[in-house]
């Protein structure tokens, strides 16, 4: 969770100035007490309960061996292409936070997760793709989400 003041700023330059980043499942947990993170990659997972607008909110939760219906929002997104709706075995989590003006790539109905499981954004010149998928091996077998960190780190790379 510690981040020095020379990581962080290391960090925002390199992507700023247009590095792009794939930001994969547990990553959205990291770096609670630095909200340009939470810009950087749009969204948080809270790991304490925590107070919006006055509203006491709750921590964010998992679940592990949750088969997840998986639906394409776009399928002629670049990250996206060529992708239909699927079906993996997954850790969820529930009660994250997307921050506004994030285009959403992939959405779950499944009742354990929070709704919008994958988006893309700008942060400076840099584009970043984060997904919730990739709890483990059970994952990385998977066609469809190897499909989708290729062609997220191809969209990234603007190749």
């Amino acid at each position: 969770q510690d981040i020095s003041k020379e990581a962080k700023a290391d960090f925002e330059t390199l992507i700023k100035s247009g590095k792009g980043l794939v930001a994969t499942h547990h990553c959205i947990a990291s770096y609670q007490a630095w909200p340009e993170y939470t810009r950087m990659i749009g969204g948080k997972y809270y790991l304490q309960p925590y107070k919006e607008n006055g509203q006491d909110k709750p921590a964010s939760t998992y679940k592990h061996d949750v088969d997840v219906k998986v639906h394409v929002v776009d399928p002629a997104h670049p990250v996206t292409k060529g992708l239909a709706d699927f079906e993996i075995h997954e850790e969820t989590y529930s009660f994250f936070s997307v921050i506004p003006g994030m285009t959403p790539l992939l959405t779950t109905t499944e009742p354990t997760s929070s709704p919008t499981i994958a988006w893309c954004h700008t942060y400076g010149k840099a584009r970043v793709v984060y997904l919730e998928l990739g709890h483990d091996h059970l994952s990385y077998v998977n066609p469809n989400y190897r499909k989708l960190i290729r062609q997220s780190i191809l969209w990234v790379a603007n190749k």
